[in-house]
């Protein structure tokens, strides 16, 4: 019998301990942990506008190297680019209204939201958003202080 209870005062006071422990270092430590997981929102934000740049770059290189193989393409380019006629008869005449822009980039934006879904990033979760509040901090650090002590007063090796 004395083994028995011997094991239950260990198991309570071990389960006690370590929620008290827990909720002692959330108290403590709970605004760090939000800013890290800011800190890696914006990393893998940094990482996604990084991969965009260079996929431009490499797009515009691209470009370059067929402008310098075919000069004929930047004579085609000019009209397009700076809102000129084309002089080509063969050319049909593009006329951008501000209309046609604003479906152009509504367009966009939607191709860009389908890419990076706002859910994908890391958010803070909401358990961590309530654990961090200053009142749910201190009520936090209480309790876990109080856990703490209860199982060392009631749990601890008991005197013979």
């Amino acid at each position: 019998m004395k083994k028995l209870e011997k094991f239950n005062r260990a198991l309570l006071f071990s389960i006690f301990s370590a929620i008290g422990l827990f909720s002692l270092a959330l108290a403590i430590l709970g605004p760090e942990w939000k800013n890290l997981y800011k800190v890696r929102s914006a990393t893998k934000q940094v990482e996604q506008n990084n991969s965009r740049i260079e996929q431009i770059l490499e797009d515009h290189e691209v470009l370059i190297g067929r402008i310098n193989k075919d000069p004929e393409m930047l004579k085609r380019l000019v009209p397009v680019t700076l809102g000129e006629k084309s002089r080509d008869a063969n050319q049909p005449d593009v006329k951008m209204t501000a209309d046609t822009l604003d479906r152009a980039k509504e367009a966009l934006a939607e191709s860009s939201d389908e890419e990076n879904p706002k859910g994908s990033e890391q958010e803070i979760p909401v358990w961590l958003q309530r654990a961090t509040s200053d009142q749910s901090r201190m009520v936090l650090f209480v309790a876990g202080g109080g856990l703490v002590l209860v199982s060392f007063v009631c749990f601890g090796a008991k005197k013979d």
